[in-house]
């Protein structure tokens, strides 16, 4: 009998508490102190010089020349973080920290806009990144909507950053899950990106960019009804809170109950974001950004065995997708996350830009569990473990950044340094159950006793780490550069709360770096090629002992984007090569799910074809086409050369939403979409193979007046499909869901 217990997940690369914590800390006050005095010598001597580039810009966040595309003198409208209509993002903060078009960026990005997250009613995270190239959004079927899974061009992510800034805990279920109704874009930055951020994998990263008060007054209110029971209501409001427009405003809110495709599985959860901006002058931004969240969830049912799921049961029997595979009176979830931060940015001059992100979040999690610990030689029969678990984090982080604007000679500079710093604590208390009761899986009865046997294991996890980093962003006529550089000191520990020990502690230092260039030429076509490098600590043992190694990575790319001039539309063609060395995964074969399994050395190569427009007429489309091919180059267990996990060859998709414009059928539309993964592999061993999966999407909506109504539909033909990461860790995908909903906005 083959056992397996996934939770609590490690990562094996989050990082504790060492004596160098205090030095740590201290270099990033000094070299925030450092920032300070360069920008207020940089004023001095701006006001003495003047413009050195000869830009008469006002915008504090805007590049200093325009793209392309752009009519000289025209400013534009849209930033980083504002609001976007339609589809098609132009500008983006997340490659380069500086309120940059797209098109300049030696990197694929892709941007998800309220707007489109609305009209496919996404109801995660992963429910959103549906549609966008090289990202599998739902890694585990969709089906576990308490964590955000996500892989990212081959390569594993569960922590998305939040407004710039990391969210990653030491615990996989400690991480947040962000209500996307609360997020004015999604950006999709692909490609390594420690030279700005830190810590992170080479595939990519996903920065949520929540909503922010506006100057226009606005008001809405929405009620939603769904199949399994669902039911929610939501509101977004903001504008002017004083009469000269200096305070500024914006509250969202979101609730909701309702329950699944599984039996006894039922989630609440509400959701609400304040968020305060003031504007003393022109030149002086603070903007107050919070949230608090509450969830309580029955544990859903993503542990199932192959046998049963992906593959045919006893007599080709196969497992009901309703079961519920844990305890009715005993599962459950109940998580409250709250936030505070705040976004500063000063405009000493045309030359200086200073700006402070600062977020401090904690997070709590009570958990009682019973999930598959093995299928029993009949096939039918399922052991299972249980436990309850009392968790909660703590993270701080605040980056600090100098920018400037000058000019030698020919040569148009933006230049970037900052320094980042975050600090965590992650608790974990388990108590595991000696004795659970068995469940047949084609005949389940429940209700059996569960023993808890007392807490017999409960950690601590710290982590301190401070990044410096130094980026340009050249422009010589039409070609654009963009270099950078990154220090990173960490320092780690775990500590064992029961005996009162340090198990392990560690200090590591990286240094990351990124090229990139870009020319734009005046048709909107802009060839780009980047080279950059990205790590992540390791910390933790396997489960023979064997320490983790840190994980590096390192990819180039090439590439062209289009942004045909005076049209709402942008293409791109990404070809990359990406090699990581010292790949960690969770090992869901033993039954300590504390441990991870490192695999050597990962190399994924690809191709991705995207395409997003507002073609007018009331017509919008996004359509992508995915090619991977990712090998195992590297394994001490064995896998050299066998195909990467959850990488398939063939993604693609297409969604298309038409509103028309004229007639007695004005105001109405409809939406669709297909999404299509190819064959892949739930794990290293190439032991489990899922088949391709092509999913229909649908939806009708009208306007009217202040009115909106919509009806939309997800696996509109209701195709059963797997996701496994092993052998017995199997979940089914999301079947058909529909939600209708009217809103209201004055």
């Amino acid at each position: 009998m083959q056992t397996t217990r996934p939770c609590p997940q490690k990562t094996g690369t989050r990082l504790g508490r060492t004596s160098r914590n205090r030095r740590a800390f201290r270099l990033s006050i000094i070299a925030t102190a450092c920032l300070l005095v360069s920008a207020a010598h940089a004023q001095t001597a701006g006001s003495t010089s003047g413009n050195m580039s000869g830009s008469t810009s006002t915008d504090p966040n805007a590049q200093q020349t325009l793209p392309a595309v752009q009519v000289a003198g025209e400013r534009e409208a849209e930033t980083a973080t504002s609001p976007v209509q339609g589809y098609v993002a132009k500008r983006s903060a997340t490659g380069t920290k500086t309120d940059t078009p797209i098109i300049e960026t030696p990197q694929s990005i892709s941007v998800i806009t309220a707007d489109q997250i609305q009209a496919q009613a996404a109801q995660t995270v992963g429910q959103a990144l549906r549609y966008s190239p090289g990202v599998i959004g739902e890694q585990f079927g969709g089906l576990d909507t308490t964590v955000d899974y996500y892989v990212v061009r081959g390569f594993p992510n569960q922590f998305p950053f939040i407004d710039g800034l990391s969210t990653e805990p030491f615990f996989t279920l400690l991480a947040p899950a962000v209500d996307p109704y609360g997020l004015e874009r999604i950006d999709v930055l692909r490609g390594p990106s420690s030279v700005l951020y830190g810590q992170n994998i080479p595939g990519g990263m996903i920065n949520l960019v929540t909503k922010r008060p506006t100057d226009v007054p606005f008001h809405e209110v929405s009620f939603g009804v769904g199949n399994y029971g669902t039911v929610d209501g939501r509101f977004d409001m903001g504008g002017p809170l004083s009469k000269d427009g200096t305070v500024l405003y914006r509250l969202t809110g979101d609730a909701s109950t309702g329950g699944s495709q599984v039996d006894y599985q039922t989630d609440k959860r509400f959701f609400i974001a304040p968020a305060i901006t003031w504007k003393p002058s022109a030149d002086t931004t603070f903007t107050l950004l919070s949230h608090f969240s509450y969830r309580n969830s029955s544990n859903p049912t993503v542990d199932l065995p192959a046998t049963g799921t992906l593959y045919p049961g006893p007599n080709g029997a196969k497992i009901s997708t309703s079961l519920f595979d844990g305890e009715p009176n005993f599962n459950e979830v109940r998580r409250t996350e709250a936030a505070i931060g705040y976004e500063f940015e000063h405009r000493f001059n045309e030359i200086v830009t200073v700006r402070q992100n600062l977020r401090y979040t904690h997070v709590n999690l009570d958990k009682d569990v019973v999930g598959n610990a093995g299928l029993e030689d009949d096939l039918m029969t399922m052991d299972r473990y249980a436990f309850d678990a009392k968790a909660s984090s703590d993270v701080f982080t605040v980056d600090n950044q100098a920018q400037f604007k000058f000019a030698t000679g020919p040569l148009q500079h933006t230049a970037l340094v900052g320094v980042d710093y975050v600090h965590s604590i992650d608790r974990w208390a388990e108590n595991d159950a000696t004795d659970v009761p068995s469940l047949n899986l084609y005949n389940p009865v429940y209700g059996g006793p569960i023993t808890l046997g007392g807490v017999d294991y409960s950690v601590e996890h710290h982590l301190d780490q401070v990044g410096v980093y130094a980026q340009d962003q050249i422009r010589f006529g039409k070609l654009v550069a963009t270099l950078g550089v990154r220090q990173d000191w960490a320092s780690t520990d775990e500590f064992d709360r029961i005996a009162g020990v340090t198990d392990q502690s560690n200090s590591e230092k990286r240094f990351t770096y990124r090229a990139g260039l870009v020319y734009l030429f005046d048709s909107g076509i802009a060839p780009y090629v980047s080279y950059a490098t990205s790590f992540q600590p390791g910390l933790g043992t396997t489960f023979d002992g064997s320490a983790l190694k840190p994980t590096t990575g390192q990819s180039v790319e090439v590439g062209v984007k289009y942004q045909p001039p005076g049209q709402k539309s942008f293409a791109m063609l990404s070809l990359y090569n990406t090699l990581q060395k010292n790949v960690t995964e969770p090992d869901f074969d033993h039954p300590d799910g504390n441990f991870v399994v490192q695999t050597g050395a990962q190399r994924v190569k690809g191709i991705e074809l995207s395409g997003v427009a507002d073609l007018g007429a009331g017509l919008s489309m996004t359509a992508a086409y995915t090619y991977m091919d990712g090998t195992i180059t590297q394994s001490d267990q064995g896998y050299t050369g066998n195909q990467a996990a959850n990488v398939p060859h063939n993604m693609a998709s297409l969604w298309l939403d038409k509103t028309f414009q004229q007639g007695w059928y004005k105001g109405f539309g409809i939406g669709a979409g297909v999404r299509y993964i190819g064959p892949q592999y739930g794990d290293q061993a190439n032991d489990v193979k899922m088949p391709s999966v092509t999913l229909v999407d649908a939806a009708v909506h009208y306007d009217i007046d202040h009115w909106k109504f919509s009806i939309n539909a997800q696996n509109l033909f209701d195709r059963v499909y797997v996701n496994c990461q092993s052998t017995n860790y199997c979940a089914y995908g999301l079947r058909r869901s529909v939600l209708g909903r009217a809103t209201y906005q004055w």
